[in-house]
């Protein structure tokens, strides 16, 4: 037997060759990108058209939204039971503002933190407060209040843009209070308030007694379900209502606490 050969069967050969390393000698051919870059193309394509059609969606509503006319909004001023928020005690705008938009002052007609307040709100079954600030209800009550979408939101946030830059806070608290529905025909606080209280909430109104802070209270209250809410036969969900109205008036400071513990008092003859 040759030495070549005595070497490759020797024991010492099979040894070595156990030892060596083995390696994959397969490698994907130039040229062909991996899946996964290509998905993620996909993706990005995917992400970019939504962006551009969302981006096109918004400047149309944006379009659209500029059709609409803020200076008419002064016409609520020329409703006969019209007055002015300047014309009433502080307990009755804290009313309001206290149930449907604590930061009113704050914004500039969009509440970030109040919808997120008012969404967590919802999901925890504690919901007193809606999403839209004052200024977005007066824009949708006066333009858009029989169209319910995705696109009149949109819409609405615009105008109410608008609305802020034209008008002062109390203009536009006054223009809500004065147009919108308090059940039983009622479209302005005087009207209600003289319909269900025989009172005014003109200060400057020696005729008649002024609105209360329960009374204000009370329709603060009702507007959220005017045509559920009966101010003669109240049910114990529109009295807690109430109770958490007077509770978040007295908590902005809005009521003193006096006034809190009367209003509470007399929430109990009705």
């Amino acid at each position: 037997m040759k030495r070549s050969q005595r070497y490759h069967n020797s024991p010492e050969r099979h040894t070595q060759y156990r030892n060596e390393p083995h390696y994959n000698t397969y490698y994907e051919p130039v040229g062909k990108p991996p899946k996964k870059k290509k998905s993620k193309r996909i993706f990005l394509r995917i992400f970019l058209t939504f962006i551009l059609i969302f981006a096109l969606f918004t400047g149309l509503m944006y379009f659209l939204s500029s059709r609409a006319n803020v200076d008419d909004l002064q016409s609520i001023e020329n409703k006969n039971s019209y007055v002015s928020v300047d014309n009433m005690p502080d307990y009755v705008k804290g009313a309001f503002i206290s149930m449907e938009d604590e930061r009113f002052y704050k914004h500039h007609g969009f509440d970030l933190k109040g919808t997120t307040r008012a969404l967590f709100s919802t999901i925890g079954e504690h919901d007193v407060q809606g999403g839209s600030t004052i200024t977005q209800q007066t824009v949708k009550n006066y333009y858009y209040d029989n169209e319910q979408s995705f696109t009149r939101k949109l819409k609405e946030l615009f105008v109410a843009h608008k609305v802020e830059q034209q008008y002062s806070k109390n203009q536009i608290l006054s223009f809500y209070l004065n147009n919108i529905y308090y059940g039983s025909n009622q479209y302005t606080i005087e009207s209600a308030a003289n319909y269900y209280f025989g009172t005014t909430t003109n200060q400057n109104n020696g005729n008649g007694s002024q609105i209360t802070v329960l009374q204000s209270a009370i329709l603060a209250s009702k507007v959220n379900a005017p045509s559920v809410y009966d101010i003669s036969n109240m049910s114990d969900n529109f009295k807690n209502r109430i109770k958490t109205n007077l509770e978040k008036m007295k908590q902005q400071n809005y009521i003193s606490d006096n006034q809190y513990q009367e209003a509470l008092s007399q929430l109990n003859n009705y």
